[in-house]
């Protein structure tokens, strides 16, 4: 269930604003830290880095590999690229 909320907040010359107590805590967020702001059309969204991550971890997810990391795929097909290149050169890539 979404729920909304709004607030008119003032912002200071230099652009400075603060982010009320309750939307802060509703975004678990407790003292200094970093958040996302992302402008969408004329709005701006504000989200926490750790939703970031999470968003782009399940947006990734359909494409992870059915095991082990990709990285280690990726590096795992290079080895096996540069051994059939070896053997194709003469058993050296140096010589």
């Amino acid at each position: 269930m979404s729920t909304t909320k709004k607030r008119t907040i003032p912002i200071s010359e230099s652009g400075r604003m603060n982010l009320p107590a309750d939307m802060r805590r509703a975004l678990g967020l407790s003292g200094s830290g970093h958040l996302v702001l992302t402008l969408v059309d004329d709005e701006i969204r504000i989200t926490t880095t750790r939703h970031a991550l999470k968003r782009v971890r399940e947006l990734a997810s359909p494409y992870k590999p059915p095991s082990g990391l990709a990285s280690d795929q990726l590096i795992e097909e290079r080895r096996s690229e540069a051994a059939q290149e070896d053997e194709e050169m003469g058993g050296s890539r140096h010589g």
